[in-house]
């Protein structure tokens, strides 16, 4: 694997991106490895999420203000974007990449393109029919 040893520590922050249905926080990522690894510190997950980042194996995103998640990346090329309601915090897909043809046609002017993010805020239907 790029980016230094395959640690178990590595290895379990993987299967816990991997299986996880929405992107997670380190406080969500760690409250899971101290499961199968008591011992493990914060710094420890910090160390290995950012060689996983540099690797290009995970993405980050700022679905709050205040925290950045962190999602497994199936393919190199992969990427998502979600919906976030602003009551309940639940984080929905967006199901396709709307910005495709977007990036095609600035990458046929030269430029190119390193990442892109959409997130959108909102109220969910669940939290719109309860107000």
């Amino acid at each position: 694997m790029p980016g230094g040893r395959n640690t178990k520590q590595k290895q379990h922050i993987i299967s816990i991106l991997k299986n996880a249905d929405r992107p997670l926080s380190i406080n969500e990522i760690y409250n899971k490895i101290i499961k199968h690894l008591p011992r493990i510190a914060k710094s420890t997950i910090y160390r290995n999420i950012d060689l996983l980042l540099e690797n290009n194996l995970i993405e980050k995103f700022h679905l709050n203000d205040s925290e950045i998640f962190y999602r497994f990346k199936e393919h190199r090329n992969d990427h998502a974007h979600y919906i976030i309601c602003n009551e309940c915090k639940s984080v929905y897909n967006l199901p396709t990449c709307p910005i495709r043809e977007i990036e095609a046609s600035i990458e046929a002017e030269g430029f190119t393109i390193k990442e892109h993010q959409i997130q959108i805020n909102g109220i969910c239907k669940h939290c719109s029919t309860n107000m």
